[in-house]
Formats: C-alpha cells, sequence, structure tokens
C-alpha cells in the first residue's frame, strides 16, 4: 500500500517574508551601485581635467602663455574662448579648421555667431559624465556645453582687477604664477544640476560666450562667502554635479577636489596666481 506524500510548498506569510527580504536587499543595493556608478563618472571627469591640463602645458609650450579667458574686442562678448585655443591639443585640429573657414578668421578672433553649426557640436573633452544635461547647453542658444570654466579670482575682468588665470585678453604665463603652480586653481566645474538658483546655472561653452555674457559662461570666481563653491550666485560661481564639493585643475596639471565647505580664505587664495600664499594641503 502506497503513502500518500503532501508536496510542501510556501505558506503566503512565508512568501511575504521572502519578498520583505529581497525588497531590503534591493534597498541596500540600489545606494552602492548609484555610489559605484558616480564614482567612475567622477574619476572620467577627473580625467578630462587632467586632459585639458596637459592641453595647456602643450599650448604654453608652444606659445609662451596660456590661452586667454576668451577674447574682447569691446563692441561684442561672443568671440572665442579658452576651449577652442585648445581645439589640437585635445584631438579637435580638424574641427578648428572647419571653424577657420567659415567666413572671415583672424588668428586672434572670431565671432562665434558666424559658425553656430560647429558651435554646437558636443565635445565629450568638455563634459562631465555626472552632469545631468546633453552634450547641448540648452540655456545658451543650444551651443555644445561644456563643465569647465576657468577661474578669474577676485573678478572675471582684467580690467576690474581679475588675478586668476583666466579672464578677457589674458594670456597669463607660468612664470606669472609666482604661487607655484602646484598653488593655482585654473579651472573648475560648473554645472547645469538644479541647485539653489535654476536661472544662472547655465554651466558653460567649450568655444566661448554668446549673447550678453561671455564672462559669466565661460569665467567664474573664487572668492569669500556668497560666491563658494556651490553657492547662490550661479552666474560668478563654481558648481558640481557631484556630491559635496566640486573638481578643479590646478597649474601643473593635477586635479584635486574641494570641499563646498572649504575655508573661505583659502579658496580665495587657490584663485589668485600671485597671492604670496603658498597652502600646501586643502
Amino acid at each position: 500500500m502506497k503513502i500518500a506524500h503532501k508536496k510542501s510548498a510556501f505558506t503566503l506569510v512565508e512568501l511575504l517574508v521572502v519578498i520583505a527580504i529581497i525588497g531590503v536587499l534591493i534597498a541596500l543595493l540600489l545606494p552602492a551601485v548609484q555610489q559605484a556608478r558616480e564614482a567612475a563618472r567622477r574619476i572620467q571627469c577627473n580625467n578630462n581635467l587632467k586632459q585639458l591640463g596637459l592641453a595647456m602645458h602643450n599650448y604654453h609650450d608652444t606659445f609662451s602663455s596660456l590661452p586667454p579667458g576668451w577674447i574682447d574686442v569691446g563692441s561684442s562678448n561672443n568671440f572665442m574662448g579658452w576651449g577652442t585655443y585648445l581645439l589640437p591639443y585635445v584631438e579637435q585640429s580638424a574641427l578648428l579648421d572647419e571653424m577657420k573657414a567659415v567666413g572671415a578668421y583672424d588668428e586672434a578672433w572670431f565671432n562665434i555667431t558666424d559658425m553656430e553649426d560647429l558651435a554646437k557640436l558636443p565635445l565629450d573633452a568638455f563634459i562631465c559624465p555626472s552632469d545631468p544635461s546633453s552634450g547641448l547647453n540648452i540655456h545658451l542658444s543650444g551651443y555644445g556645453k561644456s563643465n569647465y570654466t576657468g577661474v578669474g579670482a577676485s573678478h572675471y575682468l582684467g580690467g576690474s582687477g581679475a588675478d586668476g588665470t583666466f579672464y578677457d585678453n589674458s594670456f597669463v604665463k607660468f612664470r606669472d604664477m609666482t604661487d607655484g603652480l602646484s598653488n593655482v586653481a585654473s579651472v573648475g566645474e560648473r554645472s547645469t544640476l538644479k541647485k539653489t538658483n535654476w536661472t544662472q546655472k547655465k554651466a558653460t561653452l567649450w568655444i566661448g560666450g554668446t549673447s550678453s555674457g561671455t564672462y559669466y559662461h565661460n569665467n567664474a570666481i573664487m572668492t569669500t562667502g556668497y560666491y563658494g563653491i556651490n553657492g547662490a550666485a550661479g552666474s560668478y560661481n563654481f558648481t558640481s554635479a557631484h556630491p559635496g564639493g566640486a573638481l578643479f585643475l590646478f597649474g601643473d596639471g593635477s586635479v584635486h577636489f574641494l570641499s563646498e565647505t572649504i575655508d573661505t580664505d583659502t579658496y580665495k587664495n587657490l584663485g589668485r596666481v600671485r597671492d604670496g600664499n603658498v597652502l600646501g594641503q586643502y
């Protein structure tokens, strides 16, 4: 006589417990995955800045100065910025040749509105992968976005006391950085991420600047308080999609992550090329 065996199965309570455990594991896993992805994106952003630093050194070796923040001839601000000058050094020589072939060109400057199709090309070398927007800057006529902007330090205009690496018609030389290249932050991040002041979080442009404010979009200020990292004055400050701070390229080609809680005097002095402060660790 055969004995009937009862088939085992999950009870409803057991099933709910298993589902709850899976839910907890997923909740624990997702932040770790997101952190790993952000870590990879930050490494890529860091590498982008290092490549720009190498490009600047190669440019300086060729022309005995760094490129200008942008060219300002007095009648318009829509002219070439430091990113355009670096194109041959970030494997974009063909693009610069195309730009030269469009309309009247002078070795010192050109008006970017004459070459809108080329200006709207996104270039990976200037894009932080953590930034949430596309490769185009939708806030600035849809031109190719850059998440990296030059440091003007105390001001964004040379005539108003700019003492950083980049400003209008700057052409700063390494010998001008008497604080030492490793003590001068030359380029920092500018994000399109929505933070305290959405209307001014516009990142910048690799080609230069447009409309009424090249210095707003192609240059920024490292100074105290209000203009700190991720502060409210978006047209003037540095902003980042990385949690807690932003990456900065220094004159020696090194890249450092500066916390948004950095001491304000230290932050201010890092942007200046010759204030006499040698800061060491920051």
